[in-house]
């Protein structure tokens, strides 16, 4: 039960950090369509062998939005799967609740890899992007 509670403040912890830390905008939120065509030309440019003119703000520009729309699906499955086994919980005899809290391990570190891997981004590129690099 102890290490339930450090998870769960953990959890806790992640999900704060991502609250309160500045947005990272590197670009502009694009449509699906203009990601794609920036996707394809970014194919199209290694291909051709012209990996040289391909730079930062590039790479940028094509795995942020792309990262942001991932984060954000995992955190609506994540709420999503939260509400229902909240829901089975209300219902469930005593030996129903007890394999739904060991299922609960398995969400909160479902929890805590997709909020801790979007802070650790967060962090890595405010702390490259204040370098210079």
């Amino acid at each position: 039960m102890k290490v339930l509670k450090i998870v769960f403040i953990a959890v806790i912890a992640i999900f704060l950090i991502n609250i309160f830390q500045p947005e990272v905008s590197a670009v502009e939120i694009r449509s699906f369509d203009e990601m794609k065509t920036a996707i394809n030309q970014f194919m199209n440019t290694g291909k051709n062998g012209n990996s040289a003119n391909i730079s930062g703000n590039d790479m940028g520009s094509i795995i942020i939005p792309v990262a942001n729309i991932l984060t954000a699906i995992g955190v609506i499955v994540l709420v999503a799967v939260t509400i229902v086994m909240g829901i089975k919980y209300m219902f469930a005899t005593p030996e129903e609740a007890a394999k739904l809290k060991q299922q609960l391990i398995g969400l909160v570190v479902a929890g805590v890899v997709i909020l801790g891997a979007t802070a650790i981004w967060k962090i890595v590129y405010n702390i490259l992007n204040s370098v210079g690099l």
